[in-house]
This record gives C-alpha cells, sequence and structure tokens, in this order.
C-alpha cells in the first residue's frame, strides 16, 4: 500500500499588496501546527416554505484567510507594515495569496482581499505567542502545479 504524502513543510505562501509590495513577499516561520487557514464558505442559502418544500439559491461570499506567523517570522515586519499604512492614510489595500502546496501539486489563489485584522503584538508567555493575521477576499481558485 502507497502511503500518500500530505506535508506542508514544503509549501510556499507568497503576499502581494498593491502599491507597497507589488512583486510579493514570500512569507516565513509560520506557527507549529497552523500557518493558513481559510473558514469555511457559504455556498448556498436555504428555507423551507411552509408546505415542506425548499428552495435553495447560490450566495456570493467572501472567502476569510487566517495567517498564523511566530513572532520571530520577519514577515511580520511586512505585515505590520501594511497596517501602519491602512492607519495613515485611511485607506485599505488590495491584496493577493498565493499557496503553493507540492505534496499534494496544488496551487491556491486568492485574489481582491484586504487586511482585515491583525495581532501585530505576540503575546508575553513563557514562550511569544504567534501573531494570527485575517484577510478576506473575493476569489479563491485551485489550480494543478
Amino acid at each position: 500500500m502507497a502511503l500518500g504524502n500530505i506535508t506542508s513543510a514544503n509549501a510556499a505562501v507568497i503576499l502581494t499588496v498593491d502599491t507597497l509590495f507589488p512583486s510579493g513577499i514570500t512569507l516565513e516561520q509560520f506557527a507549529t501546527d497552523q500557518a493558513v487557514t481559510q473558514e469555511e464558505v457559504i455556498l448556498s442559502e436555504t428555507r423551507m416554505g411552509i408546505d415542506g418544500h425548499m428552495a435553495a439559491g447560490f450566495k456570493p461570499s467572501v472567502k476569510p484567510v487566517t495567517l498564523m506567523l511566530e513572532a520571530s517570522s520577519p514577515s511580520r515586519a511586512a505585515l505590520d507594515q501594511v497596517v501602519r499604512a491602512m492607519e495613515q492614510n485611511t485607506t485599505t489595500y488590495e491584496c493577493t495569496l498565493v499557496a503553493r502546496v507540492p505534496s499534494i501539486g496544488v496551487t491556491y489563489t486568492w485574489t481582491g482581499g484586504v487586511l482585515k485584522s491583525g495581532s501585530t503584538f505576540p503575546g508575553l508567555k513563557a514562550v511569544l505567542e504567534p501573531t494570527t493575521w485575517k484577510f478576506d477576499f473575493a476569489e479563491m481558485k485551485v489550480s494543478s502545479i
């Protein structure tokens, strides 16, 4: 029986931010056990009529993605810069995120996004906590490598 390779150790994640990082930056030093996650996306709205028949319709929705970086990650400085730029210029910056996962031969591309929230302060515990960065994207595409 052949084993399937499901490692994420060789994954590469690149974040592009309009005008700030148009060439993209490779994100480094993700948190242990959680690097990039996408929350569940609601695809349909449903309701049941009083006669017992269900009605359903496709519902466009944002694609929420969370990045978790170790406190020592050099990528934190770039994300801190995005936060400062948003605060100083009172605007959002369009983001694109690309996650290439060679172990399963897939690339995930999220486009039309914005940084929604970020924990720039790593919790001061016995060891510093990871920082969490949340984005909302308009689209997500999956392609083969």
